[in-house]
């Protein structure tokens, strides 16, 4: 194993964990082989861009793509507005950023129970064992940190000198002391709720609901402030004192631009006693009974077998409903359950989706403007054709015939090969339809009931349109790709730099712009959108009659 160099900066400090009662030198061993393993693990924003080559350095690699986003965070430094402001966004983008990679990979770091496992019977006391899992947690996430704001903190040292960077750094310190317990403490009161499979679960749903509140809240974060002819104006509010970034921005308007008001003074106190607090009560409190139950993800709770047999046999109802032989249904079955019971998968899929549900909105919000009540706005939005906007969610809601061929126990792929399957289109089948009842379809039937009370049945004919071009844009995405097995391939592989992958990117954007555009000039035709949705509909039985005409040699 290689000696990284913060092990040798760790080095320096060795008598203080001997004075706390640790081994040091068992605890060095420890944190690198964690490090050594870091440098292989994919990291989730790595999860579409990384190469098979096992030399590469992947966490390394990760880092690197997590400075060129720090980029565009440095840039806001020289934008010319009120630094409270300026701040605000900087490390709104900041906590935005680590908080995403924390949920989407923190939990393998913080919820990691086989050192334990492994060195517990072996003549290791506990007090080494957690104080290298601290010190790990502690160097991924500064590397995280550094690699998001490095380049900020080198600009702000040139737009407003040492002391302003000193400042800046020590809110770093202070935002990662606040994320680490945030994230814990949620993790934490799961833990104490749940054991074996369910908490399993129940941790993966919270990770898929926490990203989708973190990148909505996000869209919205410049709305704290009300921008109109570059003149920008803060208006305190209640619930500002709800939101970290205002907390770590107000010391610099404090400071550097000398605002002594009292609702920056609440804000700067708040920004340095609760991650303080919140640091202390994590070690002295929070760990010990954390560290205790996480021992409960080791047990394994058997299912309720009631509930088991009722999900069979609803499930084997609607698969005969939908599919027409044998290999057909049992590759529909067994797709909707991997869907259903792969948690990777299910943390890679579900937050798109339900991004795709929010999206419309995002743009609708735009027409909220200053001076016009809600009631007035929406008057505006119903009489307008605003439910265009779904046309940004059939890019990730068409795509979703792409999401399967991946899998955590993708080493059981042979089983394709060994079974008697004669026409292997009848896997892709069972898959495909698998997928748009399961994913596609209840996403949809969300969105078509929020604008239908938003616009009445009058778009009736206009959501059967864009559902219609999901349908088509998904067989277009199947019959352009390459065929690839369900669940073949795990999830590091390199899936950007597959085949034709870009284009169909750029290609599903061109679609859906042109379906939009044919969509809006036909509202204004008589009888246009039934011929419309016709057109459509033509078109989907025709490509899916003629996509699945392959063989066991086209794969």
């Amino acid at each position: 194993m290689k000696d990284i160099w913060v092990l040798k900066l760790l080095d320096r400090f060795s008598s203080i964990f001997t004075k706390l009662g640790i081994d040091y030198k068992m605890m060095r061993k420890i944190v690198q082989l964690k490090l050594t393993l870091d440098s292989r693990r994919t990291t989730t924003i790595m999860n579409n861009n990384n190469s098979d080559k096992k030399s590469r350095n992947q966490f390394t690699f990760s880092l690197l793509m997590y400075g060129f986003l720090g980029l565009f965070i440095a840039i806001f430094i020289f934008i010319p507005m009120p630094l409270f402001m300026k701040m605000n966004f900087i490390l709104g983008m900041i906590i935005f950023m680590i908080m995403a990679t924390m949920i989407s990979d923190f939990s393998s770091v913080l919820l990691d129970i086989k050192d334990k496992n492994i060195l517990m019977p072996r003549p290791v006391d506990s007090r080494t064992i957690n104080a290298a899992k601290l010190i790990h947690i502690f160097i991924y996430l500064f590397s995280i940190t550094a690699s998001f704001s490095g380049l900020a903190i080198i600009a702000s040292i040139y737009k407003y000198g040492i002391l302003f960077a000193l400042v800046f750094l020590f809110q770093l310190v202070l935002v990662s002391g606040f994320i680490i317990f945030f994230t814990s403490i949620l993790y934490f009161f799961i833990l104490s709720m749940f054991d074996g499979e369910k908490l399993k679960d129940v941790i993966n749903y919270f990770q898929i609901v926490l990203s989708i509140v973190i990148t909505v809240g996000y869209q919205f974060m410049g709305r704290i402030f009300n921008l109109f002819d570059y003149n920008i104006a803060y208006e305190p509010k209640w619930w500002h004192y709800l939101i970290p970034s205002t907390w770590f921005a107000a010391p610099y308007s404090l400071i550097f631009e000398g605002n002594k008001s009292f609702v920056f003074i609440v804000f700067t106190a708040i920004s340095i006693i609760l991650p303080v607090a919140a640091f202390v009560l994590y070690f002295k409190v929070i760990t010990p009974y954390f560290e205790r139950n996480l021992q409960k993800l080791s047990q394994n709770n058997e299912r309720v077998k009631e509930s088991k047999e009722k999900k069979v046999k609803r499930q084997r109802t609607f698969a005969g409903l939908f599919t027409f032989n044998r290999t057909e249904n049992a590759f529909f079955r067994f797709t909707q359950n991997m869907i259903s019971n792969e948690r990777k998968l299910k943390l890679s899929i579900y937050p798109s989706l339900a991004f795709s549900v929010i999206m419309p909105f995002i743009f609708m919000a735009n027409q909220f403007e200053k001076g016009k009540s809600f009631s007035q706005v929406m008057s505006s939005i119903r009489g307008g054709k605003a439910y265009l906007f779904i046309y940004f969610s059939i890019i990730v809601l068409g795509g979703a015939v792409t999401y399967i061929n991946r899998s955590e126990k993708y080493k059981g792929a042979w089983i394709y090969k060994a079974l008697p399957i004669e026409k292997p289109a009848d896997i892709f089948k069972g898959a495909i339809k698998a997928v748009m009842l399961k994913l596609v379809v209840p996403v949809y039937l969300i969105i078509t009931i929020i604008f239908l009370i938003i616009f009445g049945p009058r778009i009736l004919l206009d959501l059967t349109g864009i559902f219609l071009s999901i349908m088509l844009l998904s067989m277009l995405i199947f019959k352009l790709s390459k065929k690839e097995l369900p669940f073949h391939k795990d999830f590091a592989t390199n899936k950007s730099s597959e085949e034709g992958a870009l284009g169909l990117v750029f290609g599903s954007m061109a679609y859906c712009g042109g379906c939009a555009g044919i969509h809006f000039a036909l509202t204004k035709i008589q009888y246009g959108i039934l011929a419309y949705n016709i057109a459509l509909l033509l078109l989907f039985i025709l490509f899916w009659n003629i996509s699945f005409k392959f063989s066991w040699k086209d794969i």
